[in-house]
């Protein structure tokens, strides 16, 4: 018999499973809003954190990267990222996680769906270039790094980890030198990609909780 000791686990997605581990993924959803929300109110709507996000971004575009940045960028494409979907949700397959690959797919894709209706829906002002937060570039990056920690085994997690930190803020600082986004349409970004994994982790835990037959 199976117990809850030796059960499979993987941070944030098999946190539920455990007493209290509904703490994680919450957290992940609040902090998440709160990067996105707090992005849009200190640096899009106020003025003075617009000229600041405004002013970072000349500075960084001015340190003539742009070559650099957009050759980072141009990495960055449906071929690719559908490439890599395809790479991990095998891995999970292999692996006989079946859950996992259904993950990587609803994550990466779900973050990017949400990303494109805040830029649609949201208003920046006295911008004629419309709203850019959050940067799609980065949810596609971030959403692919967490998707890569969910799906290897646990000794690798953290050396995945890192390289996920690492991609992701490569891709995130291309996009500020690139002249492509502002430094908050990165932090919204990120804050997208974690409420989408805290969001799509508590789904997880309901469903199997739904599905745990009851003890007599």
């Amino acid at each position: 018999m199976t117990t809850l000791a030796t059960a499979p686990t993987v941070p944030l997605l098999d946190a539920p499973g455990r007493r209290g581990g509904v703490v994680a993924p919450t957290a992940a959803v609040v902090l998440g809003l709160a990067a996105v929300i707090g992005s849009y109110l200190v640096a899009v709507l106020d003025p003075t954190g617009r000229a600041l996000d405004d002013a970072v971004m000349r500075t960084a575009t001015g340190l003539g990267l742009r070559g650099e940045g957009l050759g980072v960028l141009e990495l960055v494409g449906i071929p690719s990222v559908g490439l890599a979907m395809v790479v991990l949700a095998g891995l999970a397959l292999v692996r006989g996680r079946g859950d996992r690959a259904l993950t990587v797919v609803a994550l990466v894709a779900g973050s990017q769906v949400v990303t494109q209706l805040l830029k649609a829906g949201l208003v920046r002002p006295d911008s004629a270039e419309g709203n850019s937060l959050p940067s799609g570039h980065v949810t596609l990056v971030a959403s692919l790094g967490v998707a890569l920690v969910l799906v290897v085994p646990r000794l690798l997690r953290p050396l995945a980890g890192l390289a996920a930190v690492a991609v992701t803020g490569l891709a995130g600082v291309a996009t500020i030198v690139a002249g492509w986004h502002r430094p908050s349409d990165v932090v919204a970004a990120l804050g997208v990609v974690a409420a989408t994994t805290g969001v799509l982790t508590l789904a997880g835990a309901l469903l199997r909780g739904r599905r745990r037959p009851r003890s007599g």
